[in-house]
């Protein structure tokens, strides 16, 4: 030990966030929030399962028409919704969302909106949380977006006691992470479920995940009275 030896920071979770949907423009947008304390064993399961079925390509939900996908799929989520993992989110809908109220320029507005719900959405379910690392698909970002500094600085500065909820953000490309493509399976499900989509295949892949629906995965309807 020297005399300028510091005590480890002590991480509460990884976070993975994800979106479905186009916010302001029709059905719903829905923001959710993946929470992985070991990353180690979720990946490897979900290797395993590639590996037994030959499956290298992305897991998307949009995709899970394809029968080998849907397979894929069915049992990724049947296998890492046994580990400790919990998924909170909020479900949007995009009939009381006012555009304008973000800025006149509509594409601008739209991104505005959607670091504006994200944030809150993070801020709401990260209060017991410290010198976490968030992990936002970067398919949404949009070019010079301040989206990384305004979620992190707006949770992180105004918190009481003061500490450091978020002590790292980073938009990762999904196509190269496990974990995203399951928080992408999981919120695609809630889709499924909230917009009543009757396609056999997808209903398959919901049911899995529905399983945990208000235990480890929870979704609420955002409140815009208050």
């Amino acid at each position: 030990m020297t005399l300028f030896h510091k005590k480890p920071v002590k991480r509460s979770c990884f976070i993975y966030h994800d979106e479905s949907g186009v916010v302001g423009t029709s059905g719903v947008f829905i923001v959710g929030l993946l929470f992985v304390k070991k990353r180690e064993p979720i990946y490897q399961k979900i290797t395993e399962i590639r590996q037994g079925l030959r499956f290298k390509e992305e897991m998307h939900f949009t995709d899970v028409s394809n029968p080998k996908a849907n397979k894929v799929c069915h049992e990724v989520l049947n296998a890492v919704l046994k580990e400790p993992i919990w998924f909170r989110g909020y479900v949007f809908d995009n009939r009381k969302i006012d555009l304008s109220y973000f800025g006149t320029y509509k594409k601008k507005a739209r991104y505005t909106a959607y670091n504006f719900f994200t944030k809150e959405t993070l801020r709401i379910f990260t209060k017991n949380e410290e010198n976490a690392v968030v992990y936002s698909d970067r398919k949404s970002r949009a070019v010079k977006d301040n989206f990384i500094y305004y979620v992190k600085d707006s949770i992180n500065n105004n918190v009481k006691p003061p500490k450091i909820i978020i002590k790292h953000l980073q938009a990762i490309d999904s196509k190269k992470d496990d974990i995203m493509q399951v928080a992408d399976l999981i919120i695609g499900s809630i889709n499924n479920k909230v917009t009543g989509n009757k396609h056999p295949l997808k209903q398959a892949v919901r049911q899995v995940a529905e399983v945990e629906f208000g235990k480890k995965i929870r979704y609420w309807s955002w409140n815009f009275t208050k």
